[in-house]
């Protein structure tokens, strides 16, 4: 009876523990555009340029590979995928066509990583929203970046173009 009593009280204690854990909010802090770190700004802005600029490269993604701010893990990545990046990276300029101009246009504190959230104005008309997202962490680096569209037809919906991390 105690070894069921005890066992019953152990049950309820997870299920208690596992409901406070999911019950909170998931929601990160947004960080307001006015107040946000001049370094990580120049950070983001640097990465952005130079991402848009390995799209129409002859390198592809193998261009960022040296840059100061790139990370091991999305080194890596390119480097493992190169063939994939290479492909993804060709079809790119016809899917967005040319980028004309972007604009940061939300900033998320997920702790020890930023993600920086660029809206891509391009000449492309079957797209409602284009959208380059860096996560940059706390050394500055390039923890990882998606370039998200979203059709005027419905069909894409902020959908990843990019190949993605296997986590």
């Amino acid at each position: 009876m105690r070894y069921t009593l005890a066992i019953s009280k152990l049950i309820v204690l997870i299920l208690g523990l596992v409901c406070i854990s999911s019950c909170g909010t998931n929601e990160y802090e947004k960080i307001p555009l006015d107040s946000l770190d001049l370094k990580l700004k120049k950070r983001g802005n640097v990465v952005v340029k130079d991402i848009l600029a390995s799209i129409n490269h002859s390198d592809g993604a193998r261009f960022l590979l040296h840059k100061d701010y790139m990370t091991p893990m999305v080194h890596g990545r390119i480097m493992h995928n190169s063939e994939l990046y290479s492909k993804t990276y060709e079809m790119i300029p016809k899917i967005i066509g040319k980028v004309l101009k972007y604009k940061l246009f939300q900033v998320v504190d997920k702790g020890l990583v930023k993600t920086m959230r660029y809206k891509l104005e391009t000449d492309a008309e079957d797209l409602k929203f284009i959208e380059l997202k860096l996560d940059i962490n706390i050394e500055y680096g390039l923890a990882d970046y998606y370039l998200y569209v979203t059709s005027n037809n419905g069909m894409l919906k902020r959908q990843n173009i990019l190949p993605i991390a296997i986590k």
